[in-house]
């Protein structure tokens, strides 16, 4: 039997196999640029036989375009994952492999080994929903999938008690880790710790739902964060979690005992899902506040300045938080007798801008011996002296200024006086020679003119 005739009779119209999955399967085959995905359902599944799964496992391993196979929901047993996977033990294209859902065990992940050793650019595998997937395939997946691309591990509802795998193998480029369901207990809970605290870690998304974990094992978890710069996505609902929790989660996001400890909490976690409903609880409310905190600042820097700000410098935040986190209160002035007496001022001013007249006021009374204390007196009076001499100077100049402007005011007064005597002289003479001309008659007056 030649390859097409193998091919009609895995494939062909007479198999059951749905129309479009026949097609997409032949244009696999032919290795048909415009086909990147592939799926099958169950009912399509079922059609499918010993033969025409090794076929499609030759035709994957020798496409150079496909990028996605989606076989989740399909039932599949060992005995069909192994024919599959007996030809597709390498792919230099494939992307995204989705097996979750299925009915195969040890043999079968044993005959997947191959393909996620030999598949370069593997960066997402779901294997979830499966209780035949034990701690022992969880191994030889991880054993595998070391120093590889892989970057989305979902492997939940199975029946994997120990992930000390973790340990031992590296997973360079793991973001997002997908263990729910799985009853990990304390042991898991404490090489996840170990992970989410290396330098390198690149877990931005970690589930936990249902693990088996109390109080005690998300305190270990919550640890891990404190200087953790990449997780931003933490799922723990499900499991025996109490308030001691939400406080202590609380306080890994906004630790309120100072401004130091404001600054330098967590600034990444964004999501923290401790249960699935969380009603009227102020401390799930407080705990989702702070992570929109975290959300919302374009990096760290910006989110522990912005919780500085919203949490510590605002009275009825700051009690809030510290009744929340069981801390004794302290007042505004213990908070800032802390600070740098020269930041006292610009502090004061943010207070009043940010929160109000109010809570300005509210922070000023308590710090205001302790602002005077660190005037320099000396400082300020010398800085009065000079702008009084300054002062003094130019007022100098302007007396001088108005002095010789009087003085040319003068000047100006005494030609006027002089040309008003002169003015008075010449008026007097001519009423003389008036006054004389009527006592003596006409001829008298002409003599004494010559």
């Amino acid at each position: 039997m030649n390859d097409d005739e193998q091919h009609y009779q895995a494939f062909g119209g007479h198999t059951g196999i749905d129309e479009e999955v026949r097609e997409d399967i032949t244009r696999i085959k032919n290795n048909d640029p415009d086909t990147i995905d592939l799926t099958i359902r169950r009912y399509d599944a079922r059609e499918v036989t010993d033969m025409a799964w090794r076929l499609l496992g030759r035709y994957i391993a020798n496409n150079i375009h496909l990028l996605e196979i989606s076989l989740d929901e399909c039932n599949l047993t060992d005995e069909q994952i192994i024919s599959l996977f007996s030809g597709l033990t390498s792919s230099t294209s494939l992307r995204y492999l989705d097996i979750d859902d299925n009915d195969f065990g040890i043999d079968g992940v044993r005959s997947i080994i191959p393909l996620l050793q030999n598949c370069p650019h593997l960066t997402t595998l779901f294997m979830s929903a499966n209780t035949n997937i034990d701690t022992e395939c969880f191994e030889l997946v991880l054993s595998a999938l070391d120093g590889k691309s892989m970057e989305e591990l979902f492997i939940s509802s199975c029946n994997i008690t120990d992930i000390s795998a973790l340990d031992r193998y590296n997973l360079p480029h793991l973001k997002q880790l997908n263990l729910n369901w799985n009853k990990i207990g304390r042991e898991g809970c404490i090489i996840l710790s170990n992970l989410l605290q290396q330098e390198g870690s690149t877990l931005t998304t970690l589930y936990l739902r249902d693990t088996g974990m109390g109080d005690q094992e998300a305190d270990i978890i919550a640890a891990s964060l404190k200087h953790n710069t990449k997780l931003k996505e933490l799922y723990l609902s499900e499991n025996n979690l109490t308030n001691e929790t939400y406080v202590v989660f609380l306080k890994l996001l906004v630790d309120i005992t100072s401004i130091d400890t404001v600054y330098s909490s967590n600034h990444t976690l964004t999501t923290c899902e401790l249960n699935e409903y969380d009603g009227d609880n102020t401390q799930a409310e407080a705990l989702n506040d702070a992570c929109k905190e975290n959300k919302l600042s374009s990096n760290p820097e910006a989110a522990g300045r912005a919780k500085v700000i919203k949490y510590q410098l605002d009275s009825q935040e700051r009690k809030k938080l510290y009744e929340l986190q069981g801390i004794e209160y302290s007042s505004i002035g213990n908070l800032l007798a802390d600070i740098d007496p020269n930041l006292l001022p610009q502090t004061l001013a943010l207070i009043g801008r940010e929160h109000g007249h109010s809570e300005f006021y509210t922070s000023l009374l308590p710090v205001a011996p302790d602002l005077m204390s660190f005037i320099n007196r000396e400082a300020i009076l010398e800085e009065e002296r000079a702008k009084n001499s300054s002062r003094a100077a130019i007022l100098r100049q302007q007396a001088d200024a108005l002095i010789r402007q009087a003085s040319i005011i003068s000047a100006k007064n005494d030609q006027i006086d002089e040309r008003l005597a002169l003015i008075k002289l010449g008026d007097v003479k001519q009423m003389t020679v008036v006054d004389g001309g009527k006592e003596c008659g006409g001829g008298e007056k002409r003599q004494r003119m010559v």
